[in-house]
């Protein structure tokens, strides 16, 4: 969670300083989405944290004011961002970052759930083809000890 935290932390630095500088808020792209890539990771993963089976099952609860003010930090500073969009920015620039960022959200989750069903389908095949290795072997067993059999007891 703190090397999530420290991302979040050097790349809105960038945006602030690149923003101080003069420069547009267009040529400190990268840095805003590693913001927003770090933001969404943290939240993510204190959502696995929660939710683990190991926190569940042991009854742990783990930090959770840790947890609220990494989170906390986050919002801060995802509002001086809104403010920094609104006063550097275009017109109406935040609302489209808004729409955008819930549209890459919406991206990303059609993204693990097609490769989850892809990993499924390998899966699958997989299985398939090992049951149909161990099926033939099978058979091929059978037969041989029947051929076996047969020439012992002089039927071939």
């Amino acid at each position: 969670m703190l090397e999530i935290l420290l991302v979040a932390n050097s790349a809105f630095k960038i945006i602030k300083e690149t923003l101080e500088n003069g420069k547009e808020i267009s040529s400190c792209g990268s840095a805003i989405a590693n913001f927003i890539g770090a933001e969404d990771k943290l939240k993510q993963d204190l959502y696995k944290k929660k939710n683990s089976l190991w926190t569940n099952f042991l009854g742990k609860t783990d930090n959770d004011l840790e947890e609220f003010m990494a989170l906390e930090s986050i919002r801060v500073k995802q509002e001086k961002l809104r403010e920094y969009m609104q006063l550097f920015g275009r017109a109406n620039l935040y609302t489209d970052y808004i729409q955008f960022c819930a549209d890459c959200r919406v991206s990303r989750k059609e993204a693990r759930v097609k490769a989850q069903k892809r990993r499924q389908y390998i899966q699958d095949m997989f299985l398939k083809i090992v049951l149909g290795i161990l099926i033939t072997a099978l058979f091929t067993g059978v037969a041989t000890v029947l051929f076996i059999l047969a020439k012992k007891k002089g039927l071939i």
